[in-house]
């Protein structure tokens, strides 16, 4: 009996597939389409939630068809479209092919060091560009975490994983509970919130805090209750407490991406960008 994931990639037209991250109902796998290189993602779809995976996977292929290519290299591109296993209606199971991208995740780029003003500009400016793509279709992403993005062998910073994200438009598939890594989660990402556009911009600032200052803005430790409360009340700590070199403007768009007053941030990936451009000019008072 084959496993699930073995009949996407027969499916699909994949073989030499070698795991990329641990077993569950979704499998991602390095594989090969004739001679390319490529991603494999297979979701096995259970009970009792068929319908909500299913329709998470449909949205996750429809935004990457939608932004990959406008987006360029910033956003992951697709390379095929979902595939189903049994009956598409109510399949057994369901996959895509996305592009294999050279590079390092942000995850194994962290080491706790304290990185240059220089690199973390590159790094938010890079997030930044990314996140226009998206949040210009009113898609918040709600997952920056650092396993979520990359940087390929040229520099570039490539957004990975849009499978949690959400049109303003639609409805969440996630009910009261929103998605999320600890340590790096919004206020509005807690039970009962609503992620916006806003919501992201606080996720950049806590890689851009992490990288600057090898910690987290709060602590997401204990109880995940406890973290939740801290999220909601805590305002972090000025990023020059830690990092009394960085320029007092690059200190302050760090500091106003992670107000946990959504209204006090910058809005959406945009207007972060006019902020960083007046940085990188030299303009900014």
């Amino acid at each position: 009996m084959t496993e699930f994931y073995e009949d996407v990639a027969t499916t699909l037209g994949v073989t030499d597939l070698r795991p990329l991250r641990p077993g569950g109902q979704k499998r991602v796998f390095a594989a090969k389409r004739g001679a390319e290189d490529v991603v494999l993602k297979a979701v096995e779809v259970l009970p009792p939630n068929q319908a909500v995976v299913l329709e998470r996977a449909k949205r996750e292929v429809a935004l990457l068809a939608k932004v990959s290519n406008a987006a360029g290299r910033r956003i992951v591109a697709l390379r095929s479209g979902l595939a189903t296993v049994g009956d598409p209606a109510q399949p057994s199971a369901v996959g895509w092919l996305e592009e294999m991208i050279d590079g390092q995740d942000l995850l194994d780029l962290i080491t706790g060091n304290q990185w240059p003003q220089e690199e973390a500009l590159d790094l938010i400016l890079g997030l930044a560009r990314a996140l226009t793509h998206l949040h210009d279709d009113e898609v918040v992403h709600r997952d920056l975490s650092p396993g979520n993005v990359r940087r390929r062998s040229d520099g570039t910073w490539t957004l990975l994983d849009p499978g949690l994200a959400r049109h303003l438009a639609e409805m969440s598939l996630t009910g009261l509970y929103q998605p999320g890594t600890a340590g790096f989660r919004s206020p509005e990402q807690v039970p009962g919130g609503t992620p916006d556009t806003f919501s992201d911009i606080y996720g950049v600032g806590i890689l851009g805090f992490v990288v600057l200052t090898g910690r987290y803005p709060i602590d997401p430790s204990g109880a995940e209750d406890e973290y939740f409360r801290r999220l909601v009340q805590q305002q972090p700590a000025p990023v020059k407490t830690l990092r009394p070199d960085l320029d007092d403007a690059f200190a302050m768009i760090i500091d106003c991406c992670l107000n946990r007053q959504p209204a006090r941030r910058y809005l959406d990936a945009a207007e972060l960008l006019e902020a960083l451009d007046e940085v990188t000019t030299g303009t900014a008072q």
